[in-house]
C-alpha cells in the first residue's frame, strides 16, 4: 500500500495491510484501496455468488448442493485478492544495524521560506526532500535502508511518530508526484519534545510500556545492539519552554544515544514588522478610556516609522507614528473613548433587547511609513522616495493585526465601602466614583471617632447589609480597617458568600492593623508593646470570624504588625506587568507633571509618590503578586546610616480567585498621594482598572423575560464557555408541578445551532441558572437561551463570544538559533552543522551500523501458482457439475 507521510497526524498503520506469519514475512498488498474495503468487497460478492448459485443446486443431494457454491464463492474471493496485488515481504537482519530517529520540527516557524534558500521552498519540505527525497534523487532513508532501523517523528509542542521502517507496509514508497504537501501547524515548539519520547519509549530502552513503538514487532531485534542515533532538524526556537532540551540530551547520552542537530532556515532574520500580542482589560466603562499597550516586533527598520492603529470596523479610533530603534519589540500606549464606539454598537442592537456590556471588536495593526512621508520628502523624485513597504514584500505579513474584543459596561455598578474612619484614601475613593455616573456608591463609616461608633444594619444606605439578598445587589466591596469588635461571623460569612457568588473584594490594610486582628495574625506575628502572638493574647475577635477571613484575605501577616517598614518605592512584579490594571499610562499625565526622563510605565511607577509605610505580609500559595513594595530593612531602628540599611521587598498588591469572585489586598492606604500634581488622572485611573478586574462580568444582555451573560466574550481553542442565566420577575410562569421552567443555552454559529447547552438550576429564589459548553472551535458565535413554556421568539437576548487560538512566540523569531541546537548536540554527544552542509552529519552516521538488512518481495499476483489454484478449483467445479448432471 503506498506511504502517505503528513507532518501533523500519526500513520496509524493497519495489521490488515501487513500480515506477519511467524518469522517467514510479511503480506502485503500493493493497490490504493484500504484492505478492509478489499476484503468487504470480495465476500460480499462471495455471498451473492453463493446466494445465487444455490438456487441452480436446490434439487441437488447433499454434498454437491453446497460444495459447488462454496468453489466458486473461493474462486470470486482469490480473484479479488490477486487484483489488490499481494506481495510478499521477506527481511533478514544480520549482524547488528544502528537504529537512527529522525526528528523533524513541525512547528509553524517550518513554513517560513528563507529567503537565501535556492530551492524556494518552506524548511519542512526541504528536511522532507532530503529524508526521502525528490523527484531527480534518493533520500538519506533510501541511502541508509539496508544499514539501519529508521524512524521519522515531527514535533511542535509534542512529539508523533509518523513513520518506521520496521512497522509493516512502511516502506518509504512516493508516489508519482512525490510525497504529499508537508504543512507545519504547530502553534508551540518544544524542542525537548523529541528527545524526552525517544528517552521514555520501552522500544527505545524508556520506561513507557505503552508506547506505540512497543508491539509484537520488537522480537526482530535487540534494542541496543547497535549504534543509536537521534538527528535533530529545527530552527532552533524552542516557544513553549517546558524543559531544557539539553539535559534530556545529556540523559540519551548517557544511556548510549548520539544526539545531532542540524540547522534550518537562515542565521540572519529576516526584515519583519507585525504585531506580537495586545494587553487589554477585558471590561471597560462605556463613557471611560480604553488603555493598554501594542507589542510590536521589528526587524530590519532601525531608524524608520511605522503606523500602529486600531480600527473599528473601517474606522480608525486610535492611531500613532513610533520611532523603531535596533531590532526586537516595542510597546505602544493606546488610550481613547469608548463612548462614541458604544453609540453606534447600540444603534444596531435588537429591539426590546437591554444590554449591560457591549462587546466591542477591535483590530490592531502595523504598517510601516513611507520614508518620504515621514521626512517630508518629495513624493516626485523616486530616488528619495524608498518606502519601507518594498521591504515588506519577502517578509511575513501574517502578523500585521491582531483583533481583540473588549466588553463595554453600560449598567449602573454598585460599590460597597467598608471602614471604622473616615481616612484620606477612604474620602477620595467615595468621591471619585460617587461623581462617576456608572456606579452608585455606599459607604458605611463605623467605630470610635465616626458618626456611627455603633455599626447600624440595614439594606438602606449607610448600613451594613444585613442579609445575603442586600450582598448580591453589589458588584464590589471596599472593606477598610473596620472594628474588629463589631463584625460578627454572620457578617465574615455573609461577605464570604458575597465574594464565592462572583462578587469582587478589594481589602485596604491600614496603620491600625485591624486587618491583621481580624485574620487572627498567624503564629509567629507579634503586637507591638507584649512581643508575643497575638493568638496568645485576648482579642475581640471570635476564631470562627478569623478563620473565615482568613481563607478569603489572599495575604498572611508575618512580624511585628505595629512596626511598618518604610517605603522607598511600588514596583510591578513581572507577573503584574502584563495586568491592565498595572498599566498607568503616560498619554494623559501631562507634560508638567511628569519629568521628561519618564518614557516607560517602569518609570512611572517609580516616580509616583510611595507611600510612607505597609504592612509586611507574605502572599498565600494560591495567591499572585501583582506588585512589590521595596521597604527598608532595618525600618524600626534609630540608626538611620544608609551603609545599616537594606533594601527589601514585601507584596503591595496581591490577588486571589476566591470561588466565583476574586478578592485583591492592598497593603497600604496612600494610594491619594498619587493625586499630586495630577489630580485624579493617575489615581481615578488604577483604580477604575482595579474596580474592572474586581468585578465578575454581568449579565450582557436581558429582554423581559431573560438576562444572561458568559464569563468571557474571548476563548482560546479548546476552552469551555461558562453561560449564566437569570428568569427575570415578568416570567413567573412554572412547570405543571410548580417548578421553575428547564433551560437550554443554544449555541449558535453563522446563526444555525452547532450545540445545545442544558443548563442546571444554580439559585431557585433568584432563578438563576448556569451551565458549560464543550471545548469549543474556533470561530465566532452568539449564545441564546431556551425556555419551556416560552415562545421561542419571546427569548431575544443573545450575547456574542469569539473563539481563537492561542497566541505564541512561535513567529516572534524566525531566525535560525544556531546556540539552542549546538547546546544540544555537544550535550547529546554529538555534533551541529547547517543544513547547506548536512551531508557531513550523513558521513557520521554510516559508520555507526554494524550490520544489514536484506529485503525482498514476491509480487505473488504475478506468480503461477495463484492463476493455477483459481483454475483448478474452475476445473473442479465443472467436474462435479457434470458428475451431478448440471451441465
Amino acid at each position: 500500500m503506498t506511504l502517505s507521510t503528513s507532518a501533523n497526524a500519526v500513520i496509524d498503520f493497519d495489521p490488515l495491510i501487513a500480515t506477519r506469519i511467524g518469522g517467514l514475512g510479511e503480506l502485503r498488498f500493493t493497490t490504493d484501496w484500504p484492505v478492509w474495503l478489499v476484503l468487504a468487497i470480495a465476500m460480499l460478492g462471495a455471498v451473492v455468488v453463493m446466494a445465487a448459485y444455490l438456487r441452480e443446486t436446490s434439487g441437488v443431494r447433499a454434498p454437491w448442493s453446497w460444495g459447488l457454491p462454496a468453489i466458486r464463492g473461493t474462486v470470486f474471493v482469490l480473484a479479488c485478492l490477486l487484483i489488490a496485488g499481494p506481495v510478499w515481504h521477506h527481511r533478514q537482519v544480520i549482524g547488528n544495524p544502528a537504529t537512527i530517529v529522525w526528528a523533524v520540527d513541525g512547528s509553524a516557524s517550518m513554513a517560513e521560506r528563507d529567503s537565501q534558500s535556492l530551492e524556494n521552498s518552506s524548511r519542512m519540505r526541504r528536511v522532507y526532500d532530503r529524508l526521502f527525497g525528490d523527484a531527480g534523487r534518493d533520500g538519506w532513508i533510501d541511502h541508509l535502508r539496508q544499514s539501519h532501523f529508521q524512524n521519522v517523528v515531527t514535533f511542535d509542542e509534542r512529539s508523533r511518530l509518523v513513520w518506521s521502517s520496521e512497522q509493516p507496509g512502511s516502506a518509504p514508497e512516493k508516489s508519482a508526484g512525490g510525497l504529499p504537501e508537508v504543512e507545519p501547524r504547530g502553534v508551540w515548539t518544544d524542542l525537548s519534545a523529541p528527545l524526552r519520547h525517544v528517552a521514555d519509549d520501552a522500544r527505545w530502552g524508556g520506561d513507557d510500556a505503552d508506547s506505540p513503538m512497543n508491539g509484537e514487532e520488537s522480537s526482530d531485534r535487540e534494542v541496543g545492539r547497535g549504534g543509536r542515533v537521534m538527528v535533530m532538524f529545527s530552527d532552533g526556537r524552542d516557544s513553549a519552554g517546558v524543559a531544557d532540551a539539553a539535559e534530556v540530551a545529556t540523559r540519551l547520552a548517557d544511556a548510549g544515544w548520539q544526539v545531532h542537530a542540524v540547522g534550518v532556515g537562515s542565521v540572519e532574520e529576516s526584515p519583519d514588522l507585525g504585531l506580537v500580542d495586545v494587553d487589554v482589560p477585558e471590561r471597560v466603562a462605556d463613557d471611560g478610556r480604553l488603555a493598554g499597550a501594542i507589542w510590536v516586533k521589528h526587524f530590519g527598520y532601525d531608524g524608520e516609522k511605522a503606523r500602529v492603529q486600531i480600527r473599528s470596523g473601517d474606522e480608525v479610533v486610535w492611531n500613532e507614528v513610533v520611532d523603531l530603534h535596533g531590532d526586537g519589540k516595542t510597546s505602544v500606549r493606546f488610550d481613547f473613548a469608548v463612548e462614541s464606539l458604544m453609540r453606534r454598537a447600540m444603534e444596531s442592537d435588537v429591539r426590546g433587547v437591554d444590554r449591560d456590556s457591549v462587546a466591542l471588536s477591535l483590530t490592531a495593526s502595523v504598517s510601516p511609513v513611507a520614508r518620504s512621508v515621514a521626512a517630508g520628502i518629495s513624493p516626485g523624485n523616486p530616488s528619495e522616495s524608498v518606502t519601507a513597504e518594498s521591504r515588506e514584500n519577502g517578509s511575513d505579513r501574517s502578523n500585521d493585526s491582531i483583533s481583540f474584543r473588549v466588553a463595554a459596561a453600560s449598567r449602573h455598578r454598585r460599590l460597597l465601602i467598608l471602614d471604622g474612619s473616615s481616612r484620606w484614601e477612604i474620602r477620595y475613593l467615595r468621591n471619585l466614583f460617587s461623581r462617576d455616573p456608572s456606579w452608585d456608591v455606599n459607604t458605611v463609616l463605623f467605630g470610635l471617632g465616626t458618626d456611627s461608633p455603633k455599626v447600624r444594619r440595614g439594606d438602606e444606605d449607610g448600613r451594613l447589609p444585613d442579609s445575603q439578598r442586600a450582598w448580591a445587589g453589589y458588584d464590589v466591596v471596599i472593606f477598610g480597617e473596620v472594628p474588629p469588635d463589631q463584625w460578627t461571623r454572620q457578617d465574615a460569612n455573609r461577605l464570604t458568600e458575597f465574594v464565592a457568588g462572583g462578587g469582587g473584594m478589594i481589602v485596604l490594610d491600614g496603620r491600625y492593623g485591624r486587618i491583621a486582628e481580624l485574620v487572627g495574625n498567624e503564629d509567629g506575628v507579634t503586637h507591638e508593646g507584649t512581643g508575643q502572638p497575638t493568638s496568645s493574647r485576648v482579642r475581640s475577635t471570635s476564631d470562627d470570624v478569623s478563620e473565615s477571613m482568613a481563607t478569603l484575605i489572599p495575604v498572611r501577616f508575618v512580624g511585628n504588625v505595629n512596626s511598618r517598614p518604610r517605603v522607598q518605592r511600588i514596583e510591578p512584579t513581572v507577573t503584574g506587568k502584563s495586568q491592565p490594571v498595572m498599566m498607568l499610562g503616560l498619554s494623559d499625565a501631562g507634560i508638567d507633571a511628569v519629568p521628561s526622563r519618564v518614557d516607560d510605565e517602569d518609570g512611572l511607577w517609580q516616580h509616583l509618590p510611595a507611600p510612607n509605610s505597609v504592612s509586611r505580609v507574605v502572599a498565600q500559595p494560591d495567591a499572585e503578586v501583582w506588585a512589590d513594595a521595596e521597604v527598608w530593612a532595618d525600618a524600626g531602628l534609630e540608626s538611620n546610616a544608609a551603609s545599616e540599611r537594606q533594601v527589601k521587598r514585601t507584596p503591595w498588591l496581591v490577588t486571589r480567585v476566591f470561588g466565583a469572585g476574586r478578592v485583591f489586598y492592598l497593603a497600604s492606604d496612600e494610594t491619594w498621594r498619587w493625586r499630586y500634581k495630577l489630580e485624579s488622572q493617575l489615581h481615578g485611573r488604577f483604580w477604575n482598572q482595579l474596580m474592572t478586574a474586581a468585578m465578575s462580568p454581568p449579565y450582557a444582555a436581558s429582554d423581559d423575560f431573560v438576562a444572561i451573560g458568559t464569563d468571557r466574550i474571548d476563548y482560546r481553542t479548546g476552552q469551555a464557555a461558562t453561560i449564566r442565566a437569570r428568569l427575570l420577575p415578568t416570567s413567573s410562569i412554572l412547570g405543571e408541578s410548580g417548578t421553575l421552567p428547564t433551560v437550554d443555552a443554544l449555541l449558535l454559529k453563522d446563526e444555525q445551532v452547532v450545540a445545545t447547552v442544558p443548563m442546571r438550576l444554580e439559585n431557585a429564589e433568584r432563578r438563576t441558572y448556569v451551565g458549560a459548553t464543550d471545548g469549543l472551535p474556533e470561530g465566532a458565535y452568539r449564545v441564546r437561551v431556551r425556555a419551556s413554556g416560552f415562545d421561542a421568539a419571546a427569548l431575544k437576548a443573545s450575547t456574542p463570544i469569539w473563539v481563537t487560538p492561542p497566541r505564541t512566540r512561535e513567529r516572534d523569531r524566525l531566525s535560525l538559533d544556531e546556540t539552542a541546537l549546538q547546546r544540544i548536540a555537544i550535550a547529546g554527544g554529538g555534533s551541529y552543522v547547517h543544513e547547506s552542509s548536512a551531508d557531513e552529519i550523513l558521513s557520521l552516521i554510516e559508520p555507526l551500523s554494524g550490520g544489514e538488512i536484506i529485503e525482498s518481495d514476491t509480487p505473488l499476483w504475478q506468480s503461477w501458482w495463484g492463476f493455477a489454484v483459481i483454475v483448478v478449483l474452475l476445473a473442479t467445479e465443472w467436474w462435479m457439475r457434470k458428475k451431478v448432471g448440471l451441465i
